[in-house]
């Protein structure tokens, strides 16, 4: 009886581990979606199209990057770097919209460098999966490192609500396994 109980336990962890059934394909290969992503591919009625993005002052902007969201995100975004310079505080975008074909490709040349698939996935989100295709979602960079001990992302963690944006993953999130204090999400006022 002990044993068929085991035998009951194991199969059910093992059935459980597996449970999720999502798949995506790149370059002709089928990979499993692991738990972690189970469930959250993003609505496509969600998935932004060009002409609902706007382009983030250069000023605001990571570098040399041109960075899209949403018109009513960049609004709010340059609202509050303009608020958080007020306080002597300076971060730009680093990343913005970013399309699923453009998240297949960020896999592709990480698969192409010898790292898995479940490797490339605990920091990137599978093609269809990432909030970045909604336009509402930005990585956040600073001068300083790390990010989560930055002077900006102590002005964020007060004040970045009050701008409807939220920390995406904060720490201890039962969403992904990392914490992402750089990813941030316009939410307006919901």
């Amino acid at each position: 009886m002990r044993y068929l109980f085991i035998f009951f336990l194991f199969f059910s962890l093992f059935s459980l581990s597996n449970a999720c059934d999502e798949t995506i394909m790149i370059d002709s290969v089928e990979y499993s979606i692991d738990d972690v992503w189970c469930g959250k591919l993003i609505d496509t009625m969600l998935i932004a199209k060009y002409e609902d993005l706007s382009r983030i002052s250069d000023s605001l902007c990571f570098k040399d990057y041109r960075i899209y969201i949403r018109t009513d995100a960049k609004i709010a975004f340059t609202k509050m770097a303009q608020a958080a310079l007020a306080d002597s505080v300076f971060f730009t975008a680093k990343s913005g919209f970013r399309s699923p074909s453009y998240q297949k490709q960020m896999i592709k040349r990480r698969l192409e460098e010898g790292k898995t698939f479940a490797e490339v996935i605990r920091f990137v989100a599978p093609p269809g999966y990432s909030g970045h295709s909604t336009g509402y979602s930005l990585d956040i960079a600073t001068d300083s490192y790390p990010f989560a001990k930055s002077k900006a992302y102590e002005w964020l963690s007060v004040h970045a609500n009050s701008f409807g944006f939220f920390e995406t993953y904060p720490k201890g999130n039962k969403t992904l396994k990392t914490w992402e204090p750089w990813h941030w999400e316009y939410l307006g006022d919901e």
